[in-house]
């Protein structure tokens, strides 16, 4: 097994339905995904990752993640993101599909999109192969792990897709560790409301699988 400093996270995605997306809010979707995507960025650099993104296609783009054991955590700053920014009149849910690759990169220009290697082949085909009901694929090198997460990922789609946007904005200040009191004091909203929210959220299962999935990237990392 190479070492982790050749193994990478690519992240290939696109906005769903976004042909539909009101032509009024199209500044206000590509805002948001780059404010997910410096948002993920400064999450990660704390803990010595890099995060870098290309927006293509008008809906569509594709990142690099230098620590893989993040690349989770980058797409639920990337959904919950575009669920906060869900405009109250918009007929369609945001959201957005993500295909997360693992593995050595051959050849990373500054244009990431651009880039080639295992990371990318796992990540590009695998999100224009994913069904219509799939959010979220994850495929590493190693069998076992991808068995385990196909079946987490299915279950963290169906979480997702019952998010309101007060909801997603509590799980984005959970994210950046944010305590409960903290979030109720800048909200104006009372610590009941605070739990119900973060309840409704499903964030107990969120959490469980973030650490997990950190848990066995970084194992096998370590292998």
């Amino acid at each position: 097994m190479k070492n982790k400093e050749s193994i990478y996270a690519v992240i290939t995605g696109d906005v769903v339905d976004s042909s539909k997306v009101d032509r009024a809010y199209r500044d206000l979707l590509i805002d948001t995904l780059k404010e997910a995507f410096s948002l993920a960025g400064t999450l990660t650099r704390k803990k010595n990752c890099s995060v870098s993104f290309d927006i293509y296609r008008g809906d569509s783009f594709q990142g690099v993640i230098t620590d893989p054991s993040f690349a989770l955590l980058t797409s639920l700053v990337i959904r919950a993101s575009l669920r906060k920014a869900q405009p109250e009149s918009s007929t369609i849910s945001w959201d957005a599909r993500t295909a997360i690759g693992v593995g050595p990169i051959d050849y990373l220009p500054d244009e990431v999109s651009e880039g080639d290697g295992e990371a990318y082949r796992r990540s590009g085909p695998l999100l224009d192969k994913m069904k219509t009901e799939q959010r979220l694929i994850v495929n590493t090198p190693w069998d076992e792990v991808n068995k385990e997460l196909s079946v987490q990922s299915a279950l963290l789609d169906a979480i997702i897709a019952k998010w309101s946007p007060n909801q997603a904005e509590i799980v984005l200040e959970l994210i950046e560790g944010k305590s409960r009191k903290t979030i109720g004091r800048e909200f104006g909203i009372s610590q009941a409301a605070v739990h119900y929210r973060v309840k409704g959220a499903g964030w107990h299962a969120v959490k469980k699988f973030l650490d997990r999935y950190q848990f066995i990237i970084r194992k096998q990392l370590k292998t």
